[in-house]
């Protein structure tokens, strides 16, 4: 079953403001193995979540998973991205979507913050 990951992101007017979203898509296509993955946002930017959607189910993708590139679960991962899901699965019944908690919820990821700040801050 062909895997594809979707960097779910808000979107800005600002073209360099994806560049570090950019860099975690390069990333984890490097670590996902056979997965196709792809960046898709919210709003102002291209691809949005429907077109990332379709883009995957066209190259065979059978199983998505959804990963909120937020630190929170804001209004918009609980009431836009379910929306979102609901509609790529009435245009792609035989799709299966698993969306993961928003990256803040990692610990991991929480440490690494953590630790960046706390070295930076105290870097003379």
């Amino acid at each position: 079953m062909s895997l594809g990951i979707v960097l779910f992101a808000h979107g800005s007017r600002s073209a360099e403001w994806a560049a570090p979203f950019t860099r975690i898509r390069e990333r984890v296509a490097a670590r996902g193995k056979n997965a196709r993955v792809t960046l898709a946002y919210l709003e102002l930017m291209q691809p949005d979540f429907q077109a990332a959607v379709d883009e995957l189910v066209a190259q065979s993708v059978e199983r998505i998973s959804v990963v909120p590139l937020f630190l929170a679960a804001g209004g918009h991962l609980r009431n836009d991205l379910p929306q979102l899901v609901d509609a790529a699965l009435a245009r792609h019944p035989q799709l299966r979507i698993r969306v993961l908690p928003p990256i803040g919820e990692s610990e991991t990821l929480l440490d690494a913050i953590a630790d960046w700040a706390a070295a930076e801050s105290l870097r003379e």
